[in-house]
């Protein structure tokens, strides 16, 4: 039985939900396993894998940083290596697996399978974006998990499929939002602002950022300017002292993707 490993970054719990959902589903067909690339050290997995999976958010139509670096950081283990593409949007990205499938392809990995799914918004502290959790989440939800029997489907039946990968797509993708995404992305890395009024000092954001952006100073957490804009320090904040995009504290913190009843 071939290996299929997934290697995944998520923010809030979105895309690590995607990737887990997508292994357990295809369990039957291949030995699966997901990686957090975040939290482990995944050398070894990649070495062993016939199949790998990337699996990430989308930030303005591009992956997010830490994807971008595991990808760079590991290119060698790419080359003749068959590749499935799997991303997490709020609304739409264009060509969302296409702007990082370029970059394995050039490393010499074949994309044959790349799928976008929509998922919750957690962008938590912009006024013009609500947050939903608990049972609001579900039909949201129930529509992911469709995509992704019909995705699974696609990959076992051995056709392959590759959707942003077509020039309008790659459009969508670029003038929409890429484009004006890249040029402010060192701006929007330094944006992180916490109110050491607020801030207890408790280390929570500390532990859970991606790319150890913040640290301790003085018994307050201090960001670095190297945020990943993923939104888990935002989000878990218990006094929520801190935003990124927005002036204001959060009202609402996405609390992730688990529902009652659920499976």
């Amino acid at each position: 039985m071939k290996k299929l490993y997934a290697f995944y970054f998520s923010g809030t719990g979105n895309t690590k939900f995607v990737a887990e959902r997508l292994c357990a589903k295809l369990s039957g067909t291949y030995k699966t396993a997901a990686y957090d690339i975040a939290a482990a050290d995944c050398a070894a997995a990649l070495a062993e894998a016939d199949i790998i999976m990337l699996a990430y958010p989308i930030y303005g139509s591009c992956p997010p940083v830490p994807m971008r670096r595991f990808v760079y950081a590991n290119k060698q283990r790419f080359n003749n290596r068959e590749v499935i593409i799997a991303v997490t949007q709020y609304m739409f990205s264009g060509d969302g697996a296409a702007s990082l499938g370029r970059t394995v392809e050039k490393f010499g990995g074949k994309v044959v399978y790349a799928e976008h799914f929509n998922m919750p918004n957690n962008i938590c502290d912009m006024k013009i974006l609500k947050i939903r959790n608990g049972e609001e989440l579900r039909e949201t939800v129930s529509k992911a998990e469709k995509r992704m029997d019909a995705f699974v489907a696609k990959i076992i039946s051995g056709k392959p499929f590759r959707r942003g990968f077509n020039v309008a797509s790659h459009a969508v993708g670029y003038y929409c939002q890429r484009k004006f995404f890249r040029k402010g992305e060192p701006e929007k890395k330094s944006k992180l602002k916490i109110d050491a009024g607020k801030c207890l000092g408790c280390c929570k954001c500390v532990k859970q950022c991606p790319v150890h952006n913040i640290v301790i100073d003085d018994g307050k957490a201090v960001p670095r300017g190297d945020c990943a804009l993923c939104y888990r320090c935002v989000n878990n904040c218990p006094v929520k002292a801190i935003t990124l995009f927005g002036s204001a504290p959060p009202q609402t913190q996405y609390k992730g993707i688990e529902i009652k009843g659920s499976g």
